[in-house]
């Protein structure tokens, strides 16, 4: 064997070990995010198949990242991990037509009492006006919730899901500066924060506890003093509220 080849082999295993540490040292990230997804899904969805696509995320995160790009590699790889469990999520298409159609009737409900109250709905108000009691509407609300959480993600993470985003998020230039793209995601991020500053009390709470304190529910609900299952069904509602706006 040459001694260019040796060299090449050699680099070669030596990409191959780093790709390989970087994927050992980081596999609880893998839990992290699927351990966040889960609350937005139906008890039938396997905990087990996240896991699975999470971590040929992660893998596809090792064998892509350049540290050369100053981003850290917990940073660039929880993109890819979520967005790998998204589009297995996407894929499967498990809401049924029937679902799809409450939630239609559902949020035309919502913004219609929004409209005459002049302030987001509660939920017993909701529950009275689509005829249902509250443990009904909670039911709904937890069925049709997967189906915003993945239309919300799609809102925030649209330009991330294009050829360009994908490759501005591998090559970054900070001297390259999109007027429009920093326009419209200034106004989307203005759109949110103002839904969000419109929600109810305790789901606003419940929402920048999860969001960006980063806690898990557990932790919101020894904070709160309500159930974990409580603290879940506000979660739910809240997202269900923003996906209308």
């Amino acid at each position: 064997m040459g001694k260019s080849n040796t060299v090449k082999m050699a680099y070669t295993n030596e990409n191959i070990t780093k790709r390989d540490k970087l994927i050992t040292d980081n596999i609880s990230l893998v839990k992290y995010v699927v351990g966040k997804i889960m609350v937005y899904l139906p008890s039938f969805v396997d905990k087990e198949d996240l896991i699975e696509y999470g971590i040929l995320g992660l893998i596809e995160s090792a064998e892509k990242y350049d540290p050369k790009n100053n981003t850290k590699f917990g940073t660039y790889a929880i993109s890819r991990i979520r967005g790998a469990i998204l589009d297995y999520l996407r894929s499967q298409d498990w809401l049924p037509r029937s679902m799809r159609d409450k939630a239609t009737i559902v949020r035309d409900t919502c913004i219609s009492l929004e409209q005459k109250l002049n302030r987001p709905p509660c939920s017993e108000e909701i529950a009275a006006a689509l005829k249902m009691n509250p443990e009904e509407w909670e039911k709904l609300l937890t069925d049709i919730s997967a189906g915003a959480f993945i239309s919300l993600e799609e809102f925030y993470q649209k330009s991330e899901n294009t050829t360009e985003g994908n490759r501005r998020q591998e090559i970054r230039d900070p001297k390259i500066h999109d007027p429009l793209r920093d326009l419209e995601t200034k106004e989307e991020k203005a759109l949110l924060a103002n839904a969000i500053s419109e929600l109810p009390k305790r789901e606003r709470l419940v929402i920048t506890l999860y969001y960006y304190e980063d806690l898990m529910l557990r932790e919101i609900s020894e904070l709160m003093g309500i159930s974990e299952s409580r603290i879940s069904q506000l979660h739910h509602k809240a997202l269900f509220i923003l996906q209308s706006k």
